[in-house]
């Protein structure tokens, strides 16, 4: 019974989280300040899932904001990825959000899939793709998504997030002086 245990508990993890592949990634390039674009696909959904998004990216350290609710002339518009390549355009959303990056979401109409595409907001370069797919045959709702969606963007934060030290974890000798 033991010898079965140990490869049922690898098989039942495989089924935890959703399955990731990254298509590309520029791995020099971080981001600070994160700028979400309106999801397509999103069966009226897309503010509910930029909101749920702009909340797990800074859990991760990015600071996100989404284009929709943005004060310029963005906000309330669907901008799609070849038209954030305008210069102009990125112009525009870096002014308004202060962003290093543009994210891109777009949902299979079924839900079955996502793609995520991140742009430099200077060059408009690709420098994140990546396509995401649900635990079971479809994206839940909008936390799910989201959650897959910053799994996938978390290659792009300049800082890692790890847990604080405590005193105790910390010599005495090497405390810093106020």
């Amino acid at each position: 019974m033991r010898r079965f245990l140990l490869p049922l508990l690898l098989l039942a993890g495989c089924g935890l989280g959703d399955r990731r592949e990254e298509l590309s990634r520029a791995p020099s390039f971080r981001a600070r300040n994160v700028a979400v674009a309106a999801t397509r696909g999103a069966r009226g959904k897309g503010v509910e899932i930029s909101r749920e998004l702009v909340s797990r990216l800074e859990g991760l350290g990015l600071s996100a904001s989404a284009l929709e609710e943005s004060d310029s002339v963005l906000a309330g518009s669907a901008i799609g990825l070849e038209a954030a390549r305008n210069p102009r355009l990125l112009d525009e959303i870096r002014r308004a959000t202060g962003a290093d990056a543009v994210v891109f979401l777009s949902l299979d109409p079924s839900w079955r899939s996502l793609e995520v595409s991140a742009l430099d907001a200077r060059t408009g370069d690709a420098v994140l793709r990546s396509a995401a797919h649900p635990r079971g045959d479809a994206f839940a709702g909008a936390a799910e998504v989201a959650e897959a969606a910053s799994r996938a963007l978390s290659p792009l934060a300049a800082e890692r997030r790890a847990p604080r030290a405590t005193a105790t974890d910390v010599p005495v000798d090497e405390l810093p002086l106020p």
